[in-house]
């Protein structure tokens, strides 16, 4: 799944790297790197890992705590966060290595809490058992962080870009008790059709919301966009939905949630039951119902190999992750697919591969596992805070 970008110009590096410390002050500039490879992800966190030599003139700025990295790829952001480990290999020779790895600003959504009452303090929690931000995908989102985040922790550096109430309206809102924001937020924001970003930006770091492409390039084989397709596909498990709350036996409080069109589509009537012992109010109940649609819903993926630096190119003027993209996977089937994320590789001053993945790939292993993973610990954090 390679593509070769060019630089801009000739003797424009397509990366820039930057050093900042804990401050978020600049320190340096890393001209080339031994090897980088930097994965874009739609609204999750991306990552990047950096090696150099370990003679590097330039290691004891990113060895030091709270060092940060800025990335711009042909003049745009691309990642910025926080030196997360860092690693070296010495034999006292000319191939010791020293290798960082970094996580993206939006991370900080997987280190702030969602507090019931968060205009009060912790001995007050038992005024309301959840707080439901309701209403579009952007002011839910910039509620939830400028109550938690801004005001309540104060994180230093932390500001929200103004509301200009983007996305759909998400159905019941967005229930919290002393979850994760990026647990609850995601992937229901995503289904309302934006995109959350947090970026450092001279000494701050900016939250906002970026609404995703719809590309219309078509990309194929026979068109020599691409060098390879490959594609997966799994049928939908359930169509609908029962959600048990509160209560025992004929005591016990029950609602359906039903995906008409998933049932029209595919000509099916399947069921799920998800338990959501711990609350009985319609919001939080049907939120749970939406969720285990969203699991147990059809998974479509789509890998591919850019043939070379043609007009599909990733940065300014190209494609981003949270775009959608028509592919031809075979002759008279196109699929539209989300790319979830992009893989890039520093080659040289000049030279990147790009290595784009659309949809959700059920044929590998590894991230079925993770996604299951994390609608488990969802469910076991819904009862341990209960």
């Amino acid at each position: 799944m390679t593509g070769i970008n060019s630089g801009a110009a000739f003797g424009v590096p397509l990366f820039r790297i930057s050093v900042y410390n804990k401050d978020r002050q600049f320190e340096c500039n890393i001209g080339n790197p031994s090897s980088l490879e930097a994965v874009i992800r739609w609204d999750q966190v991306s990552t990047l890992t950096m090696s150099l030599p370990l003679g590097h003139k330039r290691v004891p700025n990113l060895m030091a705590d709270g060092a940060r990295l800025r990335v711009l790829f042909r003049g745009e952001h691309l990642i910025s966060g926080p030196i997360v480990s860092d690693s070296l290999e010495s034999s006292g020779g000319k191939d010791d290595t020293y290798t960082v790895t970094v996580e993206d600003d939006v991370r900080v959504l997987k280190e702030i809490l969602g507090w019931p009452v968060p205009t009060a303090g912790i001995i007050s929690q038992d005024s309301s058992e959840y707080r439901t931000y309701t209403g579009n995908a952007e002011s839910i989102v910039k509620a939830a962080v400028t109550e938690n985040g801004v005001n309540r922790l104060a994180i230093p550096g932390l500001t929200v870009a103004p509301n200009l109430n983007r996305g759909a309206t998400v159905p019941g809102g967005v229930p919290f008790r002393f979850h994760p924001l990026a647990e609850q937020l995601f992937p229901a924001v995503t289904d309302a059709g934006i995109g959350v970003t947090v970026r450092q930006v001279d000494g701050s770091l900016v939250l906002d919301v970026r609404e995703p492409e719809q590309l219309t390039t078509k990309l194929s084989v026979k068109g020599r966009t691409l060098k390879r397709v490959g594609m997966t596909r799994t049928r939908p498990a359930a169509s609908r939905v029962v959600i048990g709350g509160q209560g025992e036996g004929t005591a016990r409080k029950f609602r359906m949630l039903t995906d008409p069109l998933r049932e029209s589509q595919y000509e099916m009537r399947a069921e799920a039951f998800r338990d959501a012992r711990d609350d009985d109010t319609d919001a939080v109940m049907d939120a749970r119902g939406q969720e285990t649609l969203r699991e147990q819903g059809p998974k479509n993926g789509v890998s591919i190999d850019l043939a070379g630096s043609g007009i599909f190119q990733y940065g300014p003027g190209g494609f981003h992750v949270g775009d959608s993209v028509p592919i031809e996977v075979t002759g008279g089937v196109t699929m539209t697919e989300v790319i979830r994320e992009c893989t890039l590789r520093w080659k040289s001053a000049h030279h990147a591969d790009i290595e784009p993945s659309a949809g959700e790939i059920t044929n590998q292993p590894e991230r079925a596992m993770a996604n299951r993973f994390a609608a488990m610990f969802r469910r076991i954090r819904n009862q341990e805070t209960r």
